[in-house]
């Protein structure tokens, strides 16, 4: 959970570390403050089977928790206790993430999608069943200009098998596309093709072979008639993934500080949530020209000139100007 002060809390199941707190504990019943992400602003926060993942508003990207298949992103199938940055997502320019239950996809402003993690469904969209410990782009998806992505999962009844797969959208195409297990569950005698590439809903299905015949192609039913709901369920994870987001300066309400002159509570209480919070302050800030999606240890992605046209401001009603 994130406040609106921008502190993200963690509770339950930590066996693979995937609170992020740093601690062995198997179980922790309250929420603990993931320390190593206090000050950064968050824009998202996702979690899967076992491993989370949360985008700040300049496109940094954090993984944490269970790392068996390379769900992490980072290069090797070490479990990790604490958020820990993604280097080879750094100029990605990450918008959005989702997790399924073993894997990652991210998608950047640019449309375009990588996916990493395990891979024996097809789920990854690279035309195989290999996991990949680093994020590799769907090349499948190269200029389609993807505007949602959600990675499902569902359990084969009486095993432990879990299927998985990925969904994403293109707006601008009105066309959903698909790739990895759509069994909804059957028993492994009675298992379908895993899609291994995207294609559209309502289109032949590759599974990496000839398509000469039934065996190696077939058709995903229509979204209206499918038993089992894609839309529902890529809608669910889309909703359970965006945070309300944290509390940041608009321009409308520091209009409305300064038009009063009386400067309330109802503000004061505002400008102390905002300036209290490391996290709200920097998220305030941020460069609004694609210069955040550069923020580094060499660049602070913050606009130094927003931040004194916001002091000349706001000194306009004293009141408001000493709160801050």
């Amino acid at each position: 959970s994130v406040c609106k002060g921008g502190e993200l809390f963690t509770w339950g199941d930590n066996t693979h570390g995937q609170l992020g707190v740093g601690s062995q504990t198997t179980l922790i019943p309250k929420p603990q403050l993931v320390e190593r992400l206090k000050g950064i602003p968050l824009a998202q926060i996702a979690a899967g089977g076992a491993h989370s993942t949360t985008v700040s508003l300049s496109g940094a990207v954090y993984s944490w928790g269970k790392n068996s298949f390379g769900q992490l992103g980072l290069g090797d199938t070490k479990d990790r206790d604490r958020p820990t940055y993604v280097g080879a997502l750094e100029h990605w320019k990450t918008v959005f993430i989702s997790c399924g239950a073993d894997h990652t996809a991210v998608l950047s402003k640019e449309g375009l999608v990588c996916t990493f993690g395990a891979g024996g469904s097809g789920q990854l969209g690279h035309n195989s069943t290999r996991n990949e410990l680093l994020p590799r782009v769907v090349a499948e998806l190269w200029g389609a200009s993807v505007s949602h992505i959600a990675c499902g999962r569902w359990e084969v009844p009486i095993t432990c098998l879990l299927r998985q797969y990925t969904l994403v959208y293109v707006s601008s195409l009105d066309k959903f596309y698909f790739f990895g297990s759509d069994d909804k569950g059957q028993l492994e005698d009675e298992r379908k093709p895993n899609q291994l590439i995207p294609l559209p809903i309502n289109s032949p299905v590759n599974t990496g072979k000839s398509c000469q015949g039934n065996d190696h192609c077939r058709c995903i039913q229509s979204v209206t008639s499918m038993e089992f709901n894609f839309v529902t369920v890529f809608m669910y994870f889309i909703q359970n993934s965006y945070l309300n987001g944290i509390a940041t300066l608009e321009d409308k309400e520091v209009d409305a500080w300064i038009s009063n002159s009386e400067c309330p509570e109802s503000i004061k209480k505002n400008i102390r949530l905002i300036f209290s919070s490391e996290a709200c302050i920097n998220g305030s800030f941020l460069d609004k020209r694609d210069g955040h999606f550069k923020t580094s240890k060499e660049v602070s992605g913050v606009d130094i000139s927003e931040a004194k046209r916001f002091y000349k401001k706001i000194s306009k009603n004293q009141t408001a100007y000493w709160e801050v």
